[in-house]
């Protein structure tokens, strides 16, 4: 974990995400001030705002620093390094999310604990930084997933927009059948309930929309953990 987090350090992953989260939040502000010209933002319309903008854009603005994180070291050969301090995929490849995750929770804490403090509101901090915490995490675990798969890094952005575009085309055709590829997807059904709780007195989500997140994570470490126990022979030979 140290030396992922060195590595982090080194090339500046931990400045990018902490960038392109700071600019997923001044991005809901703007849209909310300059496309929908709200004169009083209020926490609640910012919240919502930029968890919007974390839902819809959130795939393209961490897949490059996902993939690199990842496909970099196949790019630079290090994965015998690997085999040889007793690392396997798993451990590698865990690891590497673990830092990306707590990394962009960190940040993502900090944003809503400033915003927060500026409304002297606290009342939705708990249920912001669980679905936001949510969204990212799932973005890592698939485009990390992707990546692995693939030692070129434009290869891993593109078949991760891909995905994206088809989960979200999905969800269009069927909420009902296609819904889970996508639940944090506004075409979704749960989208529009984050909305009123937000709107409303309520200060956190139904126990079913919470299961309904924990299931869906739950299930890419399933399917994630089926892809690497099939890439071991391809995770070394790529990186040699």
């Amino acid at each position: 974990m140290k030396l992922e987090l060195k590595k982090s350090m080194s090339n500046k992953v931990f400045i990018i995400l902490g960038s392109m989260v700071v600019f997923l939040f001044l991005l809901g502000y703007f849209l909310l001030v300059g496309i929908d010209k709200v004169s009083n933002v209020t926490s609640e319309m910012f919240f919502f705002s930029s968890y919007t903008v974390a839902t819809q854009f959130g795939l393209m603005l961490f897949s490059f620093v996902i993939a690199f994180f990842i496909n970099r070291e196949y790019s630079n050969k290090n994965i015998l390094f690997y085999k040889l301090i007793g690392e396997n995929i798993y451990t590698f490849f865990y690891k590497k999310i673990a830092v990306l995750f707590l990394e962009c929770f960190a940040f993502i804490a900090l944003s809503l604990l400033i915003i927060s403090l500026m409304y002297h509101d606290f009342s939705h901090f708990t249920l912001m930084l669980f679905l936001f915490s949510a969204v990212i995490l799932q973005y890592i675990l698939i485009i990390g997933t992707i990546s692995i798969l693939s030692s070129n890094i434009l290869t891993s952005i593109g078949v991760s927009i891909v995905y994206w575009i088809t989960s979200v085309i999905l969800v269009a055709i069927s909420n009902k059948t296609f819904g889970f590829f996508a639940p944090f997807e506004a075409g979704n059904t749960m989208y529009h309930r984050i909305e009123k709780v937000l709107q409303s007195d309520h200060m956190t989500l139904g126990i079913n929309d919470i299961v309904y997140i924990i299931l869906y994570l739950i299930s890419i470490i399933i399917i994630n953990v089926i892809i690497l126990r099939f890439s071991k022979t391809r995770w070394v030979k790529m990186g040699i």
